[in-house]
C-alpha cells in the first residue's frame, strides 16, 4: 500500500477513535442505546486497529492525552456518582464529617459548594457514604471551586495523571512490548476513568506501583503502595492470600504489615462507632440488596425464584461472598505450587470475585485490564468491550436491560476464558 494511503488511513482511524469517545462522553445520554452502541463499538474498533498495528509510541501518547483532554469539556453524562463526590467534599469543606450525615437527613443546611439542583441529582441519598477517607481528601480538594464542572475537572486531573503514571509503570514492567498502548488507549478506561471520574484509575496506579516495587525487591515501598491501593478501593484486599504465599515469610510480613498500617492510618477519620455503623450498614445493603449485570449470581437467583418463589439475595449474597473468599484463598495456594506468576494469581482472584458478585458496573472491570496484559491474557480486553453493554438497559423511565444482552456479554466472556484455558497459554499480543 502506498505511503500516502497508509497515512490517510491512519488519520481516519485516529479521528474515529477521538470523535467517538468525545461523543460518547459529552453528547449522548444513557437512554440513547443505539448511539452508545455505535460510538463505543467504533472507538473499540479503532483502538484495536491502532494497538494491533503498533503505530509509534509517541503518537499513542499524544492520542491518549488528546482524547482525555477533550473529555474535560463537559460533566459526565452517563454516571451521576460525581455528585456524591462533590457532596462529601462540600460537607468536609464546611467542617462536617461526611460519614455522620445522610443527604436525606438534610432539611436546612447551607452548602455554598452544593446547589439545590445538584442535590436533586444525588444518588444513594438514603445511604451513608462508602468512599474511604483517602478518597474524601480528593473530594475535599475538588470543592474549592463552586461550579461542578471545575470540581469534576480537578478530580479528572488526578485520574489523568494516574493513567499516565500507570502506562509508564506497565512499560517499565514489560519493556519492549506494546502492552502500555493496549492499556492507555482502552476506551473503557478513558471513558470510566477520566470521563466518569471513577477512582479505579487511581487504584490501578497504586497496584501497579506495588508490582513494580516487588519486581525490584523493595517490599517496604511495595507495602506502602499496596496500602494506598486498598485505601483508594478496598478491592485489593482480595490479593492478601496471594501476597502471603508468593514470598518468603519475612518479605510477606513486611509488605502486609506496612500496607495494613497505611490503611489503618487513612481510616482514622472513621474511628467513631456511629460512623462505622453507618458505613457498614451501607456496605451490608450493597451486598444484600444491590444486583446489576451479574453472571453466576443471576443463575442462582433464578433457582431461588423457582424453589422459594422470591428473591433470595439476602442469604445468597453473603453465601457467595464467603464462598468467593475461600476459592480465592485455595486458588492462590494452588497456583503458587504450580508456579504461576503473581500477576496471574491476582488476575484469577479478581476475576473470580467479579463473576461471583451480585453487582458488576463497567468500571469494576478496569483493574483486570493491566493484570491481564501483564500476565498475557486477552479476556479482560474483551470484557472491557462487552461489559459496556450493561448501559443499554437505561431508558427515560428507569432501567431494564434485555436478558439477551447480559447473556451475550457472559457467553463471549466465558468463551474467551475457555479458549485461553484450553490452550494453556495466553493469546500473544
Amino acid at each position: 500500500m502506498p505511503l500516502k494511503k497508509i497515512f490517510r488511513l491512519t488519520t481516519v482511524i485516529y479521528f474515529v477513535f477521538v470523535i467517538s469517545i468525545f461523543i460518547l462522553s459529552t453528547v449522548l445520554k444513557r437512554s440513547d442505546t443505539i448511539g452508545l452502541f455505535i460510538c463505543f463499538s467504533m472507538s473499540f474498533f479503532a483502538y484495536f486497529w491502532i494497538c494491533k498495528f503498533k503505530y509509534s509510541f509517541k503518537s499513542i501518547w499524544i492520542l491518549g492525552i488528546i482524547v482525555r483532554c477533550l473529555i474535560f469539556y463537559d460533566l459526565p453524562n452517563l454516571s451521576d456518582d460525581f455528585y456524591r463526590f462533590i457532596w462529601d467534599g462540600s460537607l468536609i469543606h464546611e467542617g462536617i464529617n461526611p460519614y455522620s450525615l445522610l443527604p436525606i437527613q438534610v432539611t436546612e443546611l447551607d452548602l455554598p459548594k452544593f446547589s439545590l439542583a445538584a442535590m436533586e441529582k444525588l444518588n444513594s441519598s438514603m445511604y451513608a457514604t462508602v468512599y474511604p477517607p483517602f478518597n474524601q481528601f480528593f473530594f475535599w480538594l475538588s470543592t474549592f471551586p463552586v461550579q461542578p464542572i471545575w470540581s469534576v475537572g480537578i478530580l479528572r486531573i488526578f485520574l489523568f495523571l494516574t493513567d499516565i503514571a500507570s502506562t509508564f509503570l506497565i512499560h517499565k514492567l514489560r519493556p519492549k512490548t506494546a502492552l502500555s498502548s493496549w492499556f492507555f488507549l482502552n476506551p473503557l478506561l478513558i471513558f470510566e476513568g477520566v470521563g466518569n471520574v471513577h477512582f479505579e484509575s487511581m487504584m490501578i496506579f497504586f497496584l501497579l506501583l506495588t508490582l513494580y516495587f516487588i519486581s525490584v525487591n523493595k517490599f517496604a515501598k511495595a507495602g506502602f503502595a499496596w496500602g494506598l491501593a486498598i485505601a483508594t478501593k478496598l478491592i485489593p484486599l482480595l490479593f492478601l492470600p496471594a501476597l502471603m504465599w508468593y514470598y518468603k515469610w519475612k518479605r510477606s510480613w513486611v509488605l502486609i504489615s506496612i500496607a495494613l498500617l497505611v490503611l489503618s492510618l487513612t481510616l482514622m477519620p472513621m474511628l467513631s462507632t456511629q460512623i462505622w455503623q453507618g458505613t457498614s450498614t451501607s456496605l451490608k445493603l450493597y451486598f444484600q440488596h444491590f444486583e446489576f449485570n451479574a453472571s453466576i449470581y443471576f443463575i442462582f437467583r433464578a433457582f431461588g425464584f423457582w424453589f422459594k418463589g422470591y428473591n433470595i439475595i439476602g442469604t445468597l449474597g453473603p453465601i457467595m461472598g464467603f464462598t468467593t473468599l475461600l476459592l480465592i484463598s485455595f486458588g492462590a495456594i494452588f497456583l503458587y505450587y504450580y508456579k504461576y506468576s503473581l500477576e496471574n494469581v491476582l488476575l484469577y482472584s479478581l476475576t473470580l470475585y467479579l463473576i461471583m458478585s451480585t453487582t458488576i458496573h463497567p468500571w469494576y472491570v478496569l483493574t483486570l485490564i493491566p493484570l491481564g496484559l501483564l500476565s498475557g491474557h486477552w479476556y479482560p480486553i474483551i470484557w472491557s468491550f462487552t461489559v459496556f453493554w450493561s448501559y443499554f438497559g437505561y431508558d427515560r423511565i428507569g432501567y431494564n436491560v434485555p436478558t439477551w444482552w447480559i447473556l451475550s456479554e457472559y457467553i463471549i466472556l466465558f468463551g474467551a476464558i475457555g479458549i485461553e484455558l484450553k490452550k494453556k497459554y495466553a493469546v500473544p499480543i
